[in-house]
C-alpha cells in the first residue's frame, strides 16, 4: 500500500488543524485530517503523524469497498 503513494502533502488551517494529502501512483488524493493544540514543533509532528494514519485508514476504507459505478443523479433531498 505505501508503495502506491506517489507524494505526501502536509498543509495546515488555522491554528489547530491539519491536513494529509496522499497522491497515489494513479492520481488519485485522499485527504486526512485532525484537528488538535499545536503549541510546539513536536505537537506539529505528532499532528502530521495523526493525520498521515488518517489518510491511509481513508485508503484502506476505500479499498475494501468494492467498486460500484452509479447512473445520473442521486438525490440529496430524501427524508
Amino acid at each position: 500500500m505505501k508503495s502506491e503513494i506517489a507524494k505526501t502533502e502536509y498543509f495546515r488551517l488555522g491554528n489547530m488543524t491539519l491536513l494529509c494529502l496522499l497522491t497515489l501512483e494513479n492520481g488519485y488524493e485522499i485527504l486526512g485530517s485532525v484537528t488538535k493544540t499545536i503549541a510546539k514543533e513536536t505537537d506539529e509532528e505528532e499532528a502530521r503523524g495523526m493525520a498521515y494514519q488518517r489518510a491511509i485508514y481513508q485508503q484502506i476504507e476505500l479499498e475494501s469497498l468494492p467498486e460500484t459505478r452509479t447512473v445520473g443523479v442521486i438525490p440529496t433531498n430524501l427524508k
